[in-house]
This record gives structure tokens, C-alpha cells and sequence, in this order.
């Protein structure tokens, strides 16, 4: 099955790709990789805003997660096609939240467990999960990563 059937077998739609906030590329391919710049969770063409374990719960944030992961693969779609993917490599996952807040690890997995259903648990991406105290536009997530492309 595609990529395409295994998103809409998912129920899963992909958003408009957001524009750069600044002077860089969402998205940057050299060789057989595509460098993702940190983006974040937007829900009906708005970002999500707020920080985890203050307004925003777990299950929220695991939702900001992975809004965040489609809004990725809707830039790299744009860039290069899904059906260039063969899978994720990397995933540094950034969580604002309060500072007695510990489960960041368990944030990421709102977009890591979008990876495993569509990849496969054997393609999982190698992952950093940490807390920080601002993100641009107020978001709570914030991801940036690194796909390998299709030879």
C-alpha cells in the first residue's frame, strides 16, 4: 500500500504545509536525506498554544505531537513527494511545559506512534524528547527531524 492508502486507511488527512517564519526551508534535502526544521501543531489552519502540564494535559499535548508529525509530512510531501520516503531517521521532539512536568518522553509518542503505524514498529526513528521553557507563536510542541529518502 502507498503512503497515501496508509494515511486514509488511518483516517488521517494531511494539512496545508505551513511557510517559513524566518529566512530558512521547512525543509532542506541533500543526498538521500530531508533535514525538517522545527515545526509545530496547528489545528484548523491555527496554531495550538499553551504549555504542558499547565493548560495544556498529556493527552492534548500527545494530540499537539502529532498534528505536529502530519504537519511534517505535509512539508515533506511538498518538497519531495511522500512516496520518496522510505522512513524517519531522527526526531528531536521539544516540549514546553511547566517546570515540574516529567513525561516529555510520553508527549513525543503522539508522534512517534503516527510513525510506527505508518512505517512500521521496526522503523522507528531515533528520538530526543526535552522540556523548554518558550516555543515561537506560544506553541507547546515542537519537532524537528530527519527523513531518509527513497535511492
Amino acid at each position: 500500500m502507498n503512503f497515501s492508502g496508509r494515511l486514509a486507511r488511518l483516517g488521517l488527512q494531511l494539512p496545508a504545509p505551513i511557510r517559513p517564519l524566518g529566512s530558512y526551508r521547512t525543509v532542506s534535502v541533500s543526498g538521500n536525506q530531508a533535514y525538517v526544521a522545527g515545526l509545530g501543531p496547528f489545528e484548523n489552519g491555527r496554531p495550538l498554544t499553551g504549555i504542558v502540564g499547565d493548560d495544556v494535559s498529556l493527552e492534548r499535548a500527545q494530540h499537539a505531537a502529532r498534528l505536529t508529525m502530519l504537519m511534517i509530512l505535509a512539508c515533506v510531501d511538498e518538497a519531495c513527494g511522500l512516496e520518496h520516503i522510505e522512513r524517519c531517521n531522527r526526531l528531536t521532539v521539544y516540549v514546553r511545559a511547566e517546570p515540574s512536568f516529567t513525561q516529555h518522553p510520553a508527549v513525543a509518542n503522539g508522534a512517534s506512534d503516527l510513525l510506527r503505524d505508518l512505517f512500521g514498529a521496526e522503523n522507528l526513528p531515533a528520538r530526543s524528547a526535552l522540556g523548554v521553557h518558550t516555543l515561537p507563536m506560544g506553541i507547546p510542541v515542537e519537532i524537528d527531524s530527519i527523513f531518509e529518502l527513497k535511492r
